[in-house]
């Protein structure tokens, strides 16, 4: 063993962590005299006192307006802090907190020590504390936040805080008693000294600094017509970025959600819905969970959230993103009338090596197993100086993709003038020339359309003009794009189909088709098109189409899309690497910053998955890039095996980076790139059949955009449907209102879109989901009845007893299911519905886990048992981590808290006589921690393989996780 790994290890020491609990809030023993009961501060201060944080002097006094010392402050957050275990004197205490860099004065200038605190300080040491690194405006709208503070008046302003006042004892027992009521009082701290770099994730309310503050806007409309004070920052709690660092390559994004209350400071119920316009300062792209773009989004009870894109740039650039209330009608809300609530952004550009993936197993033939960067689609020029309206079409050109468009409109000439005119793109002045239409939205009547339809659509009627023109509609979309919409369903078609619109489009667009033997590839998108209108039919519209021709086109269309389905199958088999049976193929592309592809890259790379690395050459524009390697700038590399579930590929450039690109991608150097790999598992083969009705409620309102940015639940959903195959089948959204998606049998609701186009918006009531399906149920006693509801719990509960009651008549068991962050769902309500109806309750933390958690549904409706909210017994480490703090090893370990099955766990570090296991205390239901100091052992190895072992109580191994240790 070297020195230096001696060195290192004799350094290691075990202290065993005391994790006490919060403490209880119970009266003193002794009476305090000179805080009376009445006192608002009588609670916290006698807290304090029971706990042996502050002290009364010799006549039974507290003192509460004496000032507080820093010395007296920093043992107070040691008996206090969980993760604190050492003696509670205050050097020791300095000590420890050094090295989580709490911003005391005292922790290297001893003469601090006995000087008085301000406020303000300690609002800046609370959230270092709580692992924010903040300058006091924003430290102190933290505690605002949490609900730590009010202000001296309760106007919660930085003034109204009085942060140069110096602390006093009351103050300090107040905001100690709040917290911890609140939350774990456990430090997390920070990782450098304290310099205010988080204070982008903190926002300060519109004046929250006074009138001097230039920032915000004060409100332009100060009257009342409700009761209370009309504040701005009463209303706004927090706005909290996911990420404010993005990289400038139009693709990279970011979540910001915004929490609310009333004006008055009031909770906004669950079921309250209000709408925002969304701006960015930059231009960037606000989008929803599908990728399209928008401009206003709608609030979920008390939270409201957007997804920015960040734009390509070359040059780095900071953005302010603006929430503002609009079409407000609610006094409640009134004081966010005309205010723009900003949060703030950083692009920047980088170099990239981007890694995607796409998996092929004919066992699994799953479309949506892979991720793939699409490619970068310009937008298509808008036509300058037209107006929203009908527009004349005078000729197209397919093969260039252009075509002449004209509207009389006003147009400034050069001398700045405004003259009406017929202006014409693609006519005899060439200061106009033709536009591109390939990229832009194209319509019939307000359904999307092919390319290939558009361009029949306009050729058939320009040939059948009159005038040699035609009529369309332009308009322009969300995200700045043209919109072509043609208009007009034949008078012959609408008579025969009672003038619906949707069967008149299928009828009309079928025509353009050729025969079915006739179809090729180029057909493909129009009939899928086509298909997706046919998918959104109602039951009624569906019955209309039916009687068309005596049901034939209904046929047809069915006939159409397996054909080109069979066409692009064909294809791609013939496009897959001979050999093969199944594979997963790693694409590596090379990107400048800003966002461009490189496409002439001379080089190889090294690409790593499974265990197995293979290099591969970057396909440059004069490869052969359609002799299946990938389009240009893109490294291929086709691995064997195929892992369902998570796994990891990796990517390291070989030997000297392309001379010509030595600058840009400097920083890919020496580095490898890791690309999380999710291929979409399949349920197993059921081990039992029932006839059962089912209803799937799965919440779509605007806080699951933080629980599921990819629509993970409703893919999957869809899939447990199939899988199950009801009898009867009642699939629902929910949110603001309840809405049926599909109903009746298997085959016939996954004919129709489902969760496919759903997209979260509005608040959240999934009991109103609830009471819809126990409607829909039949009075069949002997079939089994159930309902899956997968939500974040953040609802309205005004239905609720009448739900269990109806669910509990019925005999319907409801399972529920949970996702994401355990902090960002209310599991309560979720519990108490499942446990209530005999149903069970889950939470999934990641898509595998969801997937495993719809495997144990389906097998207890299925086989009528019941199961464990356990996800996986085999996996139960939710957290392990080995933290070394100067010489000081501290292990932690939080497990599902629903896997009862966990007896204790032990932490195993290789040493060079042998194994050595450290048994971890429990802490609570679910967290494990233990921190040991033992000088004698020397022989521990030097290396990062430290396994977390959990154990049940037979002693035998459920579970192990290796991980290494941090700093």
């Amino acid at each position: 063993m070297t020195y230096a790994k001696k060195a290192f290890l004799s350094m290691l020491c075990f202290v065993l962590i005391l994790m006490t609990s919060a403490p209880a809030v119970t009266q003193a023993a002794t009476k305090i005299n000179d805080v009376p009961t009445n006192n608002s501060k009588f609670k916290a201060i006698s807290w304090a006192v029971d706990n042996d944080l502050l002290s009364l002097n010799s006549a039974n006094n507290f003192l509460p307006n004496e000032q507080l010392t820093e010395q007296e402050l920093v043992v107070m957050f040691a008996k206090l802090d969980r993760n604190y275990a050492l003696t509670y004197n205050d050097s020791v205490a300095y000590n420890f907190y050094s090295d989580f860099y709490l911003p005391f004065n005292g922790t290297y200038t001893t003469a601090n020590r006995t000087k008085a605190v301000t406020r303000g300080q300690f609002a800046r040491i609370y959230a270092a504390f709580k692992g924010l690194d903040l300058d006091e405006p924003q430290a102190v709208q933290y505690l605002y936040t949490n609900d730590i503070s009010t202000g001296s008046t309760g106007q919660k302003t930085f003034a109204n805080f009085n942060p140069s006042t110096k602390l006093t004892r009351g103050d300090s027992a107040e905001f100690l008693y709040r917290s911890v009521q609140n939350s774990s009082f456990a430090v997390l701290g920070l990782k450098r000294t304290a310099a205010g770099r988080d204070n982008d994730k903190v926002t300060l309310p519109p004046g929250f600094m006074g009138s001097s503050n230039t920032e915000f806007e004060e409100p332009k409309d100060n009257n009342n017509d409700f009761t209370g004070p009309e504040y701005v920052n009463n209303a706004l709690q927090s706005i909290d970025v996911e990420k404010t660092d993005l990289i400038a390559n139009g693709q990279d994004s970011t979540l910001i959600t915004v929490s609310l209350k009333a004006c008055n400071g009031d909770p906004l119920p669950d079921d309250k819905s209000y709408t925002f316009r969304v701006t960015s300062s930059y231009g960037a792209k606000i989008v929803d969970t599908s990728g399209e773009a928008v401009r206003n989004v709608q609030s979920d009870g008390s939270t409201v959230s957007a997804i920015v894109i960040a734009p390509k740039l070359t040059k780095s650039a900071r953005d302010t993103i603006s929430f503002e209330l609009i079409n407000n009608t609610d006094p409640n809300m009134k004081c966010l009338v005309g205010e723009k609530l900003n949060a703030h952004v950083r692009y920047s550009p980088q170099p990239e090596m981007r890694i995607d993936y796409q998996v092929y197993d004919p066992a699994n033939t799953d479309d949506e197993n892979g991720n793939v960067t699409p490619p970068y689609v310009p937008y298509e020029k808008l036509p300058e100086f037209f107006t929203e309206n009908i527009v004349n079409v005078h000729w197209i050109d397919r093969e260039k993709k252009l075509f002449s468009i004209g509207q009389q409109t006003n147009v400034t000439n050069a001398l700045g003038n405004v003259e009406n005119k017929y202006l014409q793109y693609g006519g005899s002045d060439t200061k106009y020339p033709a536009l591109g239409y390939e990229n832009a939205i194209l319509q019939f009547e307000n359904y999307k359309i092919s390319v290939w339809l558009f361009e029949e659509i306009v050729e058939k009627r320009l040939k059948d003009s009159v005038n040699d023109t035609i009529e369309i509609m332009y308009m322009i979309s969300d995200d700045g794009r043209p919109i072509y919409r043609i208009q007009g369903i034949d008078d012959a078609i609408a008579s025969q189909v009672e003038n619906i619109n949707p069967v008149g489009a299928i009828i009309q667009l079928m025509g353009y088709l050729p025969d079915e033997k006739k179809l090729t590839l180029e057909h493909y998108d129009s009939v899928m098109k086509i298909y997706a209108i046919f998918t959104s039919l109602s039951n009624y519209d569906r019955t209309v189409l039916l009687k068309f021709q005596g049901g034939k086109l209904l046929g047809q269309v069915e006939a159409y899309k397996k054909r080109v389905e069979a066409l692009k199958e064909s294809a791609e088999a013939a496009s897959r690497p001979s050999g093969k049976d199944r594979y997963t193929k790693v694409m590596v592309t090379l990107v400048r910053p800003g966002g461009e592809i490189i496409t002439d890259y001379q080089g190889t790379v090294k690409i790593k998955f499974d265990g197995v690395e293979k290099t591969a050459s970057f396909v440059t524009n004069t490869s052969d890039y359609l002799n299946n390697t990938g389009s240009p700038g893109t490294a291929v590399a086709y691995f064997d095996s195929v892992i369902y579930g998570k796994s990891k590929a990796e990517a390291t450039l070989v030997n000297k980076i392309d001379p010509r690109y030595a600058t840009i991608l400097k920083d890919l150097k020496d580095k490898t790139i890791t690309k999380e790999i999710f291929t979409n598992p399949y349920f197993s083969k059921n081990a039992c059949s029932l006839a059962t009705e089912v209803a799937y409620v799965v919440d779509y309102s605007a806080s699951m955009k933080a629980s599921d940015q990819t629509n993970y639940r409703g893919k999957k959903m869809m899939e447990v449907i199939d899988q199950i195959k009801a009898k009867n089948n009642i699939v629902i959204e929910t949110n603001t209102k309840a809405t049926i998606l599909g109903e009746g049998s298997t085959d016939n609701v996954l004919k129709k879109d489902l969760y496919k186009a759903s997209k979260e918006k509005g608040a959240t009531d999934i009991f109103a989901g609830i009471d819809l399906a126990l409607s829909k149920f039949s009075n069949d006693s002997k079939t089994s009845k159930a309902i899956i509801v997968v939500s974040d719990g953040k609802t309205s509960k005004s239905k609720m007893t009448k739900v269990l009651n109806d669910a509990k008549n019925k005999g319907v068991k409801v399972y529920t299911v949970s996702m994401g962050k355990k902090s960002q769902v209310n599991d309560a309500i979720l519990m108490q519905l499942a446990a209530e109806t005999g149903g069970t309750y889950y939470h999934a933390i990641d898509n595998l886990q969801l997937h495993q958690v719809f495997q144990k549904i389906i097998d207890s409706i299925l086989c009528k048992t019941s199961s464990s909210s356990c996800v996986n017994p085999e996996n139960v480490f939710e957290e392990a981590t080995v933290t070394l703090r100067k010489g000081n090893i501290t292990m932690n370990a939080r497990i599902d808290g629903n896997c009862s099955n966990v007896a204790k766990v032990n932490v195993r570090f290789p040493s060079l006589s042998g194994d050595v296991q450290f048994e971890l205390n429990k802490r609570s239901d679910s967290v494990y921690m233990l921190t040991k100091t033992v000088q004698t052992m020397q022989d521990f190895k030097a290396n990062n393989e430290i396994e977390f072992v959990a154990y049940d109580k037979d002693g035998k191994i459920i579970a192990i996780k290796t991980v290494s240790i941090t700093n």
